[in-house]
């Protein structure tokens, strides 16, 4: 009886430890500070130590576990926190929960990343980085993060992926922060293609009753030349872009973005971006021109050294301006420049 109990237990062991090796549940992150100098950004001329001149400083808790026949069940949580003054973010960076399958693709519930993200992101030198131009410029104030939303992405079929998002906005009996998106990107060798348009819906912040759209088009692409990527963005928008209860504007118009990162020796790396901004109207924003350069030094593998510094010249007096971070917006009419020196470490 003793033996037969014995080596039921050594069974259930067995099975037990089989099952804890097809889940797994790992923490990383970043913590990422710096000394910065910015110019008519607001107040004058500012220098503060702030977090997240690369990165967001964070924490990434990602789990996985194998359903088998290639499938797999996925979560991802992103706690943000400010590493100058250990404050808590309001908002995660991301929060999802997710289906993934070698064969039919994936779908994701929660707050995530939009396709275009991944599609402008991808070319975007800096990676979007604080400085970054693309983010500050082209995405301005349209979305490239969202709530409520069920995301899927395709297997890729000789080379193509495509993304599909729709996100449920505030769930009341409105259209208020609805948002839908389609993408196809095409990765070929050192070749990366991306298409992607949005469409959301905003309220209007001084007339609840008024929901207001708005449309972005990206298209992008990169190409790897040994350790030398350059890259490009065109970006189309019109419709209305808010951000309450401070900045509303309706306005058309386009961009675009030629920039380049280079990984000399795997420990030193640099990157530039120049960004043109076409506007419509040119009364809420303006036309412009901003270009950001960043030099990276690797310690270690999970250690960096990097200085970065940026300015945007804005063609017009207008009340919207564009700003070099979003830690320190600049007055209406300001051309703003920054610079950073700061350390990255990853965990």
């Amino acid at each position: 009886m003793k033996r037969k109990l014995l080596a039921a237990g050594a069974m259930l062991l067995c099975v037990s430890s089989a099952a804890q090796a097809d889940s797994r549940v790992w923490l990383s992150g970043y913590v990422d500070l710096n000394i910065s100098h910015l110019i008519s950004s607001g107040n004058g001329t500012t220098t503060r130590m702030s977090s997240g001149g690369l990165n967001n400083s964070r924490f990434n808790i990602s789990g996985v576990e194998d359903l088998g026949d290639g499938n797999r069940a996925v979560f991802t949580i992103e706690p943000m926190f400010s590493a100058d003054d250990g404050k808590q973010a309001t908002q995660f960076r991301q929060s999802f929960v997710g289906l993934k399958s070698d064969k039919l693709g994936e779908i994701t519930l929660g707050r995530q990343f939009t396709p275009s993200y991944w599609i402008a992101g991808y070319a975007d030198p800096s990676w979007a980085a604080d400085f970054s131009m693309v983010n500050n410029m082209e995405f301005f104030y349209a979305s490239y993060r969202v709530d409520n939303a069920i995301q899927y992405k395709t297997p890729s079929f000789f080379g193509f992926t495509g993304r599909a998002m729709y996100a449920t906005g505030l769930e009341d009996t409105t259209r208020a922060g609805r948002f839908l998106s389609t993408s196809l990107e095409y990765r070929s060798g050192p070749l990366f293609l991306g298409a992607v348009s949005e469409l959301q819906y905003t309220r209007d912040i001084f007339n609840s009753s008024r929901i207001n759209s708005s449309r972005d088009n990206y298209f992008s692409a990169v190409y790897k030349i040994g350790g030398f990527e350059p890259t490009a963005i065109f970006h189309t928008y019109n419709g209305y872009y808010a951000y309450p209860p401070y900045v509303a504007f309706n306005s058309r118009g386009w961009d675009a973005q030629l920039g380049a990162r280079w990984n000399i020796d795997g420990r030193s790396r640099v990157y530039a971006s120049a960004v043109y901004r076409h506007d419509d109207n040119n009364t809420k924003v303006s036309n412009a021109v901003g270009f950001v350069a960043g030099y990276i030094y690797g310690l270690s593998k999970r250690t960096d050294l990097y200085a970065t510094v940026a300015h945007i010249k804005l063609k017009n007096n207008v009340s919207v301006p564009y700003p070099v971070t979003w830690q320190a917006y600049p007055n209406a009419g300001q051309s703003p420049t920054g610079f950073q020196i700061g350390i990255r470490h990853a965990f």
